[in-house]
């Protein structure tokens, strides 16, 4: 009887512990997970597509794999909002972007201060014509 009423009472206090741990281990990486990340970069291929803030503060990179991620700079990247293309610079020719590498827009060499797991960019307002 004594063995019965301590396993009864111990298993319940097991799943709780592991609920709690879970709970505060928190959320698995994801994409939208908001996360800090590389994005893998083996070959000019391996970058699907981009897009700028309006104000050049940051960009959005999708991977092949169709992965977003958001790129923050340490300072305005004030050509990137037109720039038709990117390049990136590496460190020592790595195969990853990564804190502190470069993205090139245009003439202008822009830092990476940051890069965040991410969903796609927002949705951009068109103006109206003729207001």
């Amino acid at each position: 009887m004594f063995r019965k009423t301590v396993l009864a009472l111990a298993l319940p206090a097991l799943f709780v512990t592991s609920a709690a741990a879970a709970q505060q281990a928190g959320p698995t990486p994801g994409p939208k997970s908001g996360e800090p990340a590389t994005i893998p970069f083996m070959t000019r291929n391996d970058i699907r597509t981009f897009d700028s803030t309006d104000d050049g503060d940051g960009l959005y990179i999708q991977d092949v794999r169709r992965n977003w991620y958001y790129v923050t700079f340490f300072g305005r990247c004030n050509e990137l909002p037109w720039a038709i293309g990117v390049g990136f610079k590496t460190f020592a020719g790595g195969f990853q972007i990564d804190r502190g590498d470069t993205i090139i827009a245009g003439r202008e060499r822009c830092r990476i201060a940051d890069i965040v797991h991410s969903g796609p960019p927002p949705a951009k307002v068109k103006k109206a014509k003729g207001a």
